[in-house]
């Protein structure tokens, strides 16, 4: 369980990933879908602005 100050409490799932070749691996943290915590997350996503594309 983890608790965000803008969203309160998140429950989360995670997955390990390892990295073929390298002593690396990925973490992937998820909410499940359609629970109260996915849609946390996406009122959290909403309030994050893209980055400005620079060319």
């Amino acid at each position: 369980m983890f608790r965000h100050p803008q969203v309160g409490e998140l429950e989360l799932r995670y997955e390990k990933f390892t990295i073929s070749g390298t002593t690396q691996s990925l973490v992937v943290y998820h909410a499940e879908p359609g629970s109260p915590s996915a849609r946390s997350l996406a009122r959290l996503g909403a309030t994050v602005s893209a980055p400005e594309a620079h060319g």
